[in-house]
This record gives structure tokens, C-alpha cells and sequence, in this order.
């Protein structure tokens, strides 16, 4: 599991003397790594994600501080420690007030607690978070993919608070970047998981091609839906983003069902990038979910062309629009009257096209089972 500039610094305070300064709202940020910078200049080899300490030793006065800690946030750094001491003496309420209004968290330490000492430390844990997070991140994708050997997982998930009896929902996640490359794409799943863990911190993760799946367990359906818009928004924040893809699966299961609930969020998330239409959520679907579990697709393809297909053939040869002026008069229950009003035609056209219409598909449409079976063929529609 990645680890908080928080849960990093949770003994710190006695260890090594480290406090809060500024930019608390910011604690829950992810930190990657640790390094020490003195040159501003130096942040030019920052990936991002790092907590950063300085002494200040390179520096004259304190106004260096403000431009580099806003050189640090274009690196999208995650934070900075200042080792207070004769170099660093104070830090004015500019920077303060600057940090807390980005939530930059900005800490202190004394001058007499040894760097090398806090470091390695922060290194070890962050090592450690790594590899649990790799390995809760393999369970999660085994229980996707085989979930005969559940009861073999079941253990190490307990013992981090991963518990059977609690709900889980599977966030799929698909980024369009400007310039695909791994460290990007890296950078922003940091930036989704970074998200989640604002609310809770029980998350898995695991990654199939370019899709990056977030297992949630223990969240409420508001946290979930808070964050996905806080996702969504990255989309217009985040420059290197083009086109941000989410399918959210269902939040009323247990690890038993993991498999099944993966492949309702593939589904909802694969039909979001085939209709470029984000977020989706699978429980939010009524009767689509019926086709949504469909796998034979072609099936559902045949069964369109069957009852449409000749209508939309026909509207593509002629430029007419039936496909749209039937489904509103099957929305508008079959009234004619209603129809007219909405389309701004007169009744007699409106009866015209209708029975234009019926000639195309060869069908009165005047039955309930006739009706019900065009109907589904435009939910069919919708999702292929």
C-alpha cells in the first residue's frame, strides 16, 4: 500500500523532533521517495511524488524559500522538510499561508537531528509500503482472475484490515495521455490513488495493459462518488490528460464475488471509452444490466439488425432521422398528439411518417411484444 506523508511521520514527532509547519490538508499526499536539495536547480531531476528536506545551506536570507518550494510544486513534489538551524532560522507567514492554500505540507525538524537518520528511515518504510502494496495489489488481481483460491488469500487480507464481511467496489480507470510513457502514467495513478486515500486508505491496485483497477474496500457509495468527480476533474486541470475513461462497478459485495464484480466494472468501463462517455456506473444501468452480462455480443448485434436495422439502413440511404422519430413515439407511449407537439409537425405528417415507417420495418408496431422487442433494441443500441 503507498504510503501518506502522514503514516510516514506518525512517530516522527518524538523520533525526531518533526512538526507540522503548514499545508496540513496536504498530509494524506503519497510520498515515492525522499531526497535531500540545496540547489533549486537540482529539482529539475525530481520524477515527482518525492519528500523533500533542506538545510538551506546554499542560501543567503530566507526569500529563496518561497520561489523554490513553488519550483518544488511544479515538479509536483509532495512536500518539504526544513532542518531548522543556522542557515534556516524562520519561515515567514507568506510561505505558510502559500503552503496551507495548496495543501503543500511544509515540516520542520531541529537542527540537531542527523538527516541520515530520518531519511533512512522514511526510505525503509516507504520500501516496505511498496511491497505491500505490490503484493495486496496480486491478491486482488488472483481473486479477480482465480477465484477457486479464495480461501488461500483470505488470511494475508485480514491481517491488513482487509476483512470478508466488508463491502468492495472496483474502480477501472483508463488515461488518454499526450505523450504516452510510463513514468506519466505512473505520476497520474499516484494522483488517483492519492484521491481515494483522502477518505480511507484500504485500497488495492493492480494494472491489465493500460486499464489500472482500484479496488475499494470499506467505502460508502458518497465517498465513492466524491472522489470519482475529483478524478473527473483531471481531466480539465491536468494538461497532459486528453480524454480520462471511468467505469465504477457495483459496492454491495464481498471478496467471494471480487471476479464477478470485476467484470461488471470492465464492462461499464470498456462501453465508457467505446461512447467516450465518463464516468459510468454499473449500478446506475436499470435493464442494461441484463445486456451488459451478456458475452456473446454478436448475439445482441443480431438481434438489433433484426428488429432496426433496416431503418437505419434506410436513413443512412435517404438522410431522413427515423431511428430518432420512432424511438419518441415509443417514449411518448404511442401518442400522436404528443409527438406532434414535441417534433412541431401536424398530426397528419406525423401519421405519415409513421406508417413510412412501419412499411421500412414491416411491422404495425401496434402490439405490446412488438413495441417491448424495438425498445430493447435501442437499449442494445446504447451499449454496443
Amino acid at each position: 500500500m503507498a504510503i501518506t506523508v502522514q503514516r510516514l511521520c506518525e512517530k516522527s514527532n518524538y523520533l525526531y523532533g518533526m512538526r507540522v509547519i503548514a499545508g496540513e490538508k496536504g498530509m494524506k499526499n503519497i510520498v515515492q521517495w525522499v531526497h535531500a536539495i540545496e540547489d533549486s536547480d537540482a529539482s529539475e531531476f525530481l520524477h515527482g511524488g518525492e519528500l523533500i528536506f533542506t538545510t538551506g545551506i546554499a542560501h543567503q536570507g530566507n526569500e529563496w524559500l518561497l520561489p523554490f518550494i513553488k519550483k518544488l510544486k511544479e515538479k509536483e513534489v509532495t512536500g518539504l522538510v526544513i532542518n531548522f538551524g543556522p542557515y534556516i532560522s524562520e519561515v515567514s507567514k507568506e510561505v505558510q499561508d502559500y503552503c496551507s492554500e495548496i495543501a503543500f505540507p511544509l515540516l520542520e525538524v531541529p537542527w540537531k537531528t542527523r538527516l541520515v537518520d530520518i531519511t533512512r528511515d522514511f526510505c525503509n518504510q516507504i520500501i516496505q509500503s511498496e511491497q505491500k502494496e505490490a503484493d495486496i495489489g496480486k491478491i486482488f488481481e488472483n481473486l479477480v482472475f482465480y477465484p477457486q483460491d479464495v480461501e488461500k488469500y483470505i488470511p494475508t487480507l485480514e491481517l491488513n484490515d482487509f476483512t470478508r464481511q466488508a463491502n468492495y467496489c472496483i474502480v477501472g480507470v483508463f488515461v488518454e495521455i499526450e505523450q504516452d510513457n510510463e513514468t506519466i502514467r505512473g505520476i497520474i495513478k499516484l494522483e488517483i490513488e492519492r484521491r481515494f486515500y483522502y477518505y480511507k486508505e484500504k485500497i488495492g491496485c493492480f494494472t491489465k495493459g493500460q486499464e489500472v483497477f482500484f479496488v475499494l474496500c470499506g467505502y460508502e457509495n458518497t465517498e465513492i462518488e466524491a472522489v470519482i468527480e475529483q478524478i473527473q476533474q483531471m481531466e480539465i486541470s491536468d494538461s497532459r490528460i486528453k480524454k480520462l475513461y471511468i467505469g465504477v462497478g457495483s459496492n454491495k459485495v464481498n471478496l467471494e464475488d471480487l471476479s464477478k464484480n470485476y467484470n461488471k466494472t470492465l464492462s461499464v468501463l470498456r462501453l465508457s471509452i467505446a461512447k467516450k462517455n465518463s464516468p459510468l456506473f454499473y449500478d446506475q444501468f436499470g435493464m442494461k444490466k441484463i445486456l451488459l452480462s451478456v458475452e456473446e455480443t454478436d448475439v445482441l448485434e443480431d438481434y438489433y439488425k433484426k428488429k432496426l436495422g433496416k431503418l437505419e439502413v434506410y436513413d443512412r440511404e435517404h438522410g431522413t432521422d427515423y431511428i430518432t422519430f420512432l424511438k419518441k413515439y415509443l417514449e411518448f407511449d404511442g401518442s400522436v398528439q404528443r409527438l406532434a407537439e414535441d417534433t412541431f409537425v401536424h398530426r397528419n405528417t406525423v401519421n405519415y411518417q409513421l406508417n413510412k415507417i412501419k412499411k421500412i420495418l414491416g411491422s404495425e408496431i401496434g402490439t405490446l411484444e412488438e413495441r417491448f422487442e424495438i425498445m430493447l433494441s435501442y437499449q442494445i443500441k446504447d451499449i454496443l
